[in-house]
């Protein structure tokens, strides 16, 4: 009986919606459990494959670690899902930005936004 109880809370810890997992993430994260973190957005993205939340918390996890190519890769999904499926236009630009800044400061050693948010050259 035992052992059936704890298969049931172990199968409860496993089941759930995105939006949990994510919340979870971002806990995990506060707390400097950055694998905890990391296996919570993934698990996140396995629920629902089109989780901004999920994958910018991906894309933060794999840069303090210093996975870069893992990193941009993530934040460049940011990118194309919001484009794609982010219903809140202005939360969708506001991360849309922060991802390329983060994409350009790992990649070039600067956010170097003018052409994004100014339109400089």
């Amino acid at each position: 009986m035992t052992l059936a109880t704890t298969n049931s809370t172990s199968e409860q810890r496993n089941t759930g919606n995105a939006s949990e997992f994510v919340s979870k993430g971002w806990e995990q994260k506060s707390s400097g459990k950055l694998d905890d973190a990391e296996a919570s957005f993934r698990k996140a993205i396995s629920i629902e494959p089109g989780s901004v939340e999920a994958f910018y918390g991906l894309a933060l996890i794999y840069k303090i670690q210093d996975r870069r190519q893992e990193s941009i890769k993530s934040f460049e999904k940011v990118i194309d899902l919001i484009d794609d499926h982010f219903e809140d236009k202005v939360r969708g630009q506001m991360l849309q930005r922060l991802s390329k800044g983060h994409i350009n400061q790992m990649s070039g050693g600067d956010w170097n936004l003018e052409k994004e948010i100014w339109k400089r050259e």
